[in-house]
């Protein structure tokens, strides 16, 4: 399965994959967990969707509720994900839901670059993501220094694309425009129905999301994605994706999450 645990990627892949002014047809994930009273990850890793199958985004979700369900002692949890294009409704949904039978979880979710944000049903998909206060944020330089040195290099700087900062405004306005459109639409639709209008609920409220399809993810569900396991440092290997095969070619070995030294990150999420 094309999900890394504990390992770095490599800048070429991350320049290619998370560019926001060039068109990509993969999506990769960068992510971490950590107790919510602790700064160092407990899994982290990053991966892509398996084209025709698993998106990214239920891959990592696979990946973390494996060792949420083997640590049952601890319940505060903060999940990161850097993505290269924001959640598509399906993912939106299953986000929704993993968080929903799971209380005590944070997510914080930035991504490079808007995903048909011209469809009504991805826009719909955001929108709920939102009201549950897990709002998508487009990416600017600062976040994409952050991801660079948490999972691709902790010392080297981040050289900026051309055309990054006009890219990541245009994307921030974009993603500004669909709350507020949303919002109206749904302040109008409330009004005709006669019902008072809020706009802020918990995750925990599933009827905030009626009319969209939340899949239900139990802890005991069996779907467990093949990982490969970085058994060297993390800084000095690397799996580099971006050489004369494609990621889906590759074969890798499976192996089981338990079988992976324990390598921890810092993550430091101090500044927005």
């Amino acid at each position: 399965m094309p999900i890394f645990l504990k390992e770095l990627m490599t800048e070429n892949d991350f320049i290619e994959n998370f560019n926001n002014t060039t068109p990509l047809k993969k999506t990769f994930v960068l992510f971490s967990l950590k107790k919510e009273s602790n700064s160092l990850w407990k899994v982290w890793g990053y991966g892509y969707n398996n084209p025709g199958k698993e998106h990214a985004e239920v891959l990592v979700l696979d990946a973390i509720k494996e060792y949420i369900a083997e640590n049952q002692n601890c319940r505060k949890y903060k999940v990161t994900l850097f993505l290269s294009h924001s959640p598509c409704h399906e993912c939106s949904a299953r986000i929704l839901s993993f968080l929903t039978s799971r209380n005590g979880i944070q997510m914080e979710i930035k991504a490079s670059r808007p995903y048909f944000l011209n469809n009504e049903e991805e826009r719909k998909g955001l929108w709920y993501l939102k009201k549950a206060s897990i709002p998508v944020k487009m990416m600017d330089r600062f976040d994409y220094q952050k991801s660079f040195n948490l999972f691709v290099h902790p010392t080297k700087k981040f050289t900026p694309w051309l055309g990054l900062d006009e890219q990541s405004k245009k994307n921030l306005d974009e993603m500004n425009t669909i709350w507020k459109q949303e919002e109206e639409k749904e302040r109008e639709e409330k009004l005709r129905k006669g019902i008072k209008t809020s706009y802020h609920c918990s995750v925990t409220d599933s009827h905030s999301f009626a009319g969209f399809p939340v899949p239900q993810i139990s802890a005991q569900e069996v779907s467990k994605p093949d990982i490969l396991l970085d058994p060297q440092s993390p800084i000095m290997e690397k799996t580099q994706l971006s050489g004369p095969e494609t990621p889906q070619k590759l074969n890798y070995p499976t192996k089981g999450m338990g079988a992976s030294r324990a390598v921890k990150r810092k993550l430091d999420f101090s500044k927005n």
